[in-house]
């Protein structure tokens, strides 16, 4: 039987957020992950574990949800001197520590530096290699990542993880190089691009860390109880034939394969027993000035969301696109800040929130998710924004809940009046089927459809009659690099939400609602038909697309 796991922010020295994933009741133990990964990889291990254990496994300062340090260029001691803040944050005195390739680096680290936090750490993958080839590593494997207008990066990124099943170091194609493993699923390589594309460009930093920080006076100096292992199937394996002579707190292990690692991992957890209990969960510490994350334990499931608590008064709800996340809402919210309080949430399923709907989906579901998050944090009344699909279930949300919401504001709302047979069609072009190529083909082709979504209406239509001409495109590289990600995160929810959205009866919820709601972009054929059924609540006006200007709009129409 497996508990369930929840998410969580800690908020660090400094003002930057630490994320991770905690399950289970007993003592504490502590699994730190691989680079470019998050502790998303350890889902597995977690549910296996959290049957003896409350599991603590965080996001390395980079990657996932945790934000990179501020150093330039930081070592393995200031990943470790992370794990010790975020222990005494957590209430965690001293416990289990397990590791694999650069969280195993890590490990080996905080034991050294930090032993009387340690009952055993476990290593799992010992990096000491010939100085040639670090330095050589150093010169050529941490690739930068440049977003590019044309989304190349992403070709890039897929043939990059392709490329090291393959070859190590993934540059060197000799036959030297060559690994004895097989090359991975496509829908495998998709997983690992999405946890590489979450660190970003700061995925340097904690792989270039792990690979240049000297494993031997640790080894040599250790004082707490060290388990120093590599399977003989791993890349890494050669680095134990390379050991120094190890204190005698250090004891080695060279299982024959992955699953005989995990096995000398449980056996030392259970040996090695935290003495103290699970410490209660932490609050997420508000940051000023700034847009910072939390999670909210909604129907069973983490719901992350973005906000800002430094002004009083009526707080703003930003609900993002359809397949976005609240990330594309800071643009707009971070004019707010000191204004109103502000909060955008990842919708369940989108973004980084889990996905309490289960297999089914519907808009009211998402709206009494939405409701329930804001009533967990004692929000009575809020103004609204909502963009497209987000606008949809802002109307549904005051539909559902009209003493919850004030006031709706939507820049550009959904709506057809298509039914049947013609909706199907309509949507088969729209919202067309997706499958994973082998060569990572389905992300430039998402990134082209979300790009001409900007560029034509409908986008599938690219013929001059259908050019947007209301502003600029929001097409910058970032922008567009966001979005992808977003669409791929929410994936398997694509094509039955915007079922859901375009099937939503619009004109007769607005005609319902005791909210007001000012609708943008009058020019469109939804805002016009809106305005000729002469719904008196629904004011349709030119919103600004510059996120300052369209602030001073929304709070003259919120305080009106």
């Amino acid at each position: 039987m497996f508990h369930k796991i929840t998410r969580h922010m800690v908020t660090m020295q400094g003002g930057r957020q630490v994320h991770y994933r905690r399950a289970g009741s007993g003592s504490p133990v502590i699994l730190l992950h691989q680079s470019p990964n998050s502790s998303q990889e350890y889902i597995d291990l977690i549910n296996e574990l959290s049957e003896e254990y409350t599991v603590f496994a965080p996001d390395t300062p980079g990657n996932g949800l945790s934000d990179t340090l501020s150093v330039e260029a930081p070592s393995m001691t200031d990943y470790a001197a992370n794990v010790a803040e975020l222990m005494d944050n957590l209430g965690i005195k001293a416990c289990p520590i397990y590791g694999f390739h650069t969280g195993a680096v890590c490990t080996l680290e905080f034991a050294w530096r930090y032993p009387e936090k340690v009952t055993v750490a476990v290593v799992n993958g010992y990096v000491n290699m010939p100085e040639a080839l670090v330095e050589d590593i150093k010169e050529n494997y941490f690739a930068p990542l440049e977003f590019n207008w044309s989304g190349s990066h992403m070709t890039w990124t897929w043939a990059r993880f392709r490329e090291q099943t393959i070859f190590f170091p993934w540059y060197r194609t000799d036959s030297a190089s060559r690994m004895s493993y097989n090359v991975p699923s496509a829908s495998q390589i998709h997983t690992a691009m999405i946890e590489f594309l979450r660190s970003g460009p700061e995925y340097r930093k904690p792989y270039r860390a792990a690979f240049t920080q000297d494993a031997v006076q640790s080894v040599q100096e250790m004082s707490a109880n060290c388990i120093i292992m590599s399977p003989k199937t791993d890349v890494l394996y050669s680095g134990l034939d390379r050991m120094p002579t190890p204190s005698n707190s250090v004891t080695v292990y060279r299982p024959d394969t992955p699953d005989q690692a995990i096995d000398i991992l449980k056996d030392q957890f259970r040996l090695n027993k935290s003495l103290q209990a699970a410490p209660p969960i932490a609050d997420t510490k508000p940051i000023t000035g700034q847009l910072w994350g939390q999670y909210l334990e909604v129907g069973g499931g983490s719901l992350y969301c973005r906000r800002n608590t430094d002004a009083a008064g009526t707080p703003v709800l930003f609900i993002h696109s359809s397949s976005g996340s609240s990330l594309s809402m800071d643009r707009y919210m971070a004019p707010f800040i000191g204004k109103r309080p502000v909060i955008s949430i990842d919708l369940p399923g989108y973004g980084e929130s889990d996905n309490p709907m289960g297999a089914g989906f519907s808009i009211e579901k998402q709206a009494s998710f939405i409701a329930e998050a804001l009533h967990s944090l004692d929000y009575d009344t809020v103004d609204t924004f909502g963009n497209w699909g987000g606008g949809t279930v802002a109307i549904q949300l005051a539909y559902q809940y009209p003493d919850l919401v004030s006031n709706v504001a939507i820049p550009n709302i959904i709506y057809t009046d298509l039914k049947g047979a013609e909706l199907k069609k309509m949507l088969d072009v729209y919202a067309p089927d997706i499958t994973f190529d082998e060569f990572g083909a389905h992300w430039i082709y998402v990134w082209n459809m979300l790009r001409d979504k900007e560029l034509f209406n409908p986008w599938y239509d690219r013929t001059a009659k259908n050019i947007v001409n209301d502003g600029e495109p929001d097409i910058e590289a970032s922008i567009l690099h966001q979005k992808t990600l977003d669409f791929f995160k929410s994936f398997p929810l694509y094509k039955i939400a915007y079922q859901a959205y375009f099937s939503y009866p619009v004109l007769e919820r607005l005609a319902d609602l005791n909210s007001r709601v000012m609708i943008g972009n009058p020019a469109a054929e939804s805002s016009k038909k809106i305005i000729s059924d002469q719904l008196d609540k629904c004011v349709v006006t030119e919103m600004s697309r510059e996120h300052g200007t369209l602030a001073k709009e929304l709070l003259d129409f919120f305080n009106a």
